[in-house]
C-alpha cells in the first residue's frame, strides 16, 4: 500500500526556516491555500503577508534579497510568473537575487480553471535568466525541495505538491 504524507511542505518549510532566521515567508493572500498558515501562527516575525498583490511580492523580495534576506514566495504557480512577469525579470531574474518561488498547483490540477493553472510555467521559467527550475515528483522529493532550493545562487521557481501527497521514493 501507497503511503500517504499529509502537508509534507507546511512540515519541511517550518523545520528549515526555523533553523535559517534569514529565511522570510512570503505570502500573497493564499497562505492557507499554499500550507504555510501554521508556520505564519508560529513564527510571524519570519511572516510577511503582502496582500493579493503578486506583483509588489516579487519587487520586495528583489530587495530583500539585496539586503541578504532569503525570501521564500508562496502562492499558485501561475501567479509567480504572468501576471508579475516583468517584476520578476527586473527585480529577481537579472539581477540573480536569492528569490525562492514555490509555485503551488502546477499543471491542471486545480478546478479553479484557465486563470489558476499552471501549464506554460517551465517553458517560461526556463527562459528567464539565471532561473532554475525544480519540480516535486512525490512526498519525499517535496520534502527535500526547500533545502535543494535554498543551495542556489541565484533564483529558483519550485512547483509544489500540496494536500496529501503519496510517498514513491526513498
Amino acid at each position: 500500500m501507497m503511503e500517504m504524507v499529509n502537508r509534507p511542505y507546511a512540515a519541511a518549510f517550518e523545520a528549515y526556516a526555523t533553523q535559517h532566521p534569514e529565511v522570510l515567508c512570503l505570502s500573497a493572500d493564499l497562505t492557507s491555500s499554499c500550507e504555510i498558515d501554521g508556520f505564519r501562527d508560529r513564527h510571524p516575525d519570519q511572516f510577511l503577508s503582502l496582500g493579493m498583490a503578486e506583483q509588489n511580492m516579487l519587487s520586495f523580495a528583489g530587495g530583500l534579497g539585496l539586503a541578504g534576506f532569503r525570501p521564500f514566495l508562496h502562492s499558485f504557480g501561475v501567479f509567480l510568473y504572468r501576471r508579475p512577469y516583468d517584476q520578476l525579470m527586473a527585480s529577481i531574474a537579472y539581477p540573480r537575487r536569492r528569490v525562492r518561488l514555490m509555485g503551488f498547483l502546477p499543471g491542471v490540477t486545480t478546478p479553479g480553471g484557465m486563470t489558476h493553472q499552471a501549464i506554460e510555467d517551465i517553458s517560461v521559467m526556463r527562459t528567464i535568466p539565471n532561473m532554475t527550475v525544480l519540480e516535486a515528483g512525490d512526498a519525499t522529493e517535496v520534502e527535500s525541495i526547500v533545502a535543494e532550493a535554498d543551495t542556489v545562487d541565484g533564483p529558483v521557481y519550485c512547483r509544489i505538491l500540496r494536500g496529501a501527497v503519496p510517498r514513491l521514493f526513498d
